[in-house]
C-alpha cells in the first residue's frame, strides 16, 4: 500500500488543478497521504531527513527549487534503504525539469501512483571545497549562478515574476568573464567563461534550451561551454535558444563529456547554480549518478 509524502512550496498558491490532484489523493489514500508546507530549502530538507524507509512516494508541488530539495533530502538521507518514487506537480514558474523530463500533464497521477510504477533516473552532484549538492536538471557555473544570486536581492522587493528579468538585466551590466581551467577525462578547456552548463536535463532559465536532446536517463553527462562569447552574442541568440536550436559562435561548444569534471578559477570566486539553488566556490568537482532515483512516470509528449 502507498505511503504518500507531499511537500509544497508555501511561498506559493498552488494552482487549482493541482489542488484537485491532492484532494484527490487525499480522499483514495487518506492516513496514508500527508502534506508539509514548506517556504524554506533546509526545512524541507531536515522534514524529508525525519521520513522512514516506509515512505513509498515523495512529491513536490512547486517548481525546480522545491524539486531539488526533494532530490538532495534523498542523496543525503541518513537512512539508505529511503528510496521513495518521485513525483512532480508543476507549480513554479519555470518548471524546467518538469519539461526536461518531456512530461506534458498528470491526468494519471493517482494511477500511476497506486500501480507503484516508476523510471529511473540520472542525478548529477557537484562539489565546492565547502559542500556538497545534487542536481536533477542542470548546473550552470558562470553567468547563470551570477543572475540567481541578484534574483535573491530582487525578489524580496519585487516578488519572483519581475525579479528574473532585472536580475537579468543587472548581471548583464557589469558580468566580467573570469579565466577557468576545466578538465575532464577526454577535454580539456583554458580561457575565458561565459557559462559552462552540465546537463542532466535540455531546458534552463525559463524555457531555454542550453542543450538540446540531452536526456535525465541516458546515463550521460552533456556540456554546454560558451568560452569567449560577448553578453550581446548571448542575447542575441536567446530567441534561437527558446527554440531549442544551438547557439552558432566559435566559442559555444556542445560536448558529450566523460565525468569527473574539474573546474576552477584561477582568481576568485565563481558562482553558479544548481536548478536555481546558489552555489559559490572557486573549484568544483562535477559528477553523475547513473540510474540513482525512481521518478513517476508521467504520460510523455
Amino acid at each position: 500500500m502507498p505511503f504518500i509524502y507531499c511537500i509544497t512550496n508555501g511561498n506559493k498558491k498552488i494552482h487549482p488543478s493541482n489542488q484537485l490532484i491532492l484532494a484527490a489523493l487525499k480522499e483514495q489514500f487518506r492516513d496514508d497521504f500527508q502534506i508539509y508546507n514548506s517556504s524554506d530549502t533546509a526545512a524541507a530538507i531536515q522534514q524529508i531527513h525525519a521520513l522512514k524507509h516506509t515512505c513509498t512516494h515523495l512529491i513536490g508541488v512547486g517548481g525546480d527549487g522545491t524539486f531539488n530539495a526533494l532530490v538532495n533530502g534523498i542523496c543525503t538521507h541518513p537512512d539508505p534503504n529511503f528510496q521513495p518514487i518521485l513525483g512532480v506537480l508543476p507549480n513554479g514558474t519555470g518548471n524546467d525539469f518538469y519539461r526536461s523530463a518531456g512530461f506534458q500533464n498528470t491526468h494519471d497521477f493517482c494511477e500511476k501512483i497506486q500501480s507503484c510504477a516508476f523510471e529511473l533516473f540520472d542525478v548529477g552532484k557537484v562539489q565546492t571545497e565547502t559542500e556538497t549538492r545534487y542536481f536533477a536538471n542542470i548546473t550552470d557555473i558562470g553567468f547563470g549562478g551570477a543572475v540567481v544570486l541578484e534574483l535573491q536581492n530582487f525578489r524580496k522587493r519585487f516578488g519572483p515574476n519581475f525579479s528574473y528579468g532585472l536580475a537579468i538585466i543587472k548581471t548583464f551590466l557589469k558580468y566580467k568573464r573570469p579565466l577557468v581551467e576545466l578538465t575532464t577525462p577526454d577535454y580539456r578547456y583554458d580561457g575565458e567563461l561565459l557559462l559552462a552548463a552540465f546537463c542532466n536535463g535540455s531546458i534552463f532559465g525559463d524555457g531555454l534550451y542550453i542543450h538540446p536532446g540531452a536526456q535525465i536517463d541516458d546515463g550521460q553527462l552533456k556540456l554546454t561551454l560558451l568560452g569567449k562569447v560577448s553578453l550581446f552574442d548571448y542575447v542575441k541568440n536567446v530567441l534561437r535558444v527558446k527554440r531549442g536550436k544551438k547557439i552558432k559562435h566559435p566559442e559555444a561548444h556542445y560536448l558529450n563529456i566523460s565525468y569527473p569534471v574539474q573546474l576552477k578559477s584561477n582568481a576568485g570566486v565563481l558562482h553558479a547554480e544548481t536548478d536555481g539553488e546558489y552555489i559559490s566556490g572557486q573549484a568544483f568537482t562535477i559528477d553523475l549518478d547513473v540510474r540513482k532515483l525512481k521518478l513517476l512516470p508521467i504520460k510523455k509528449r
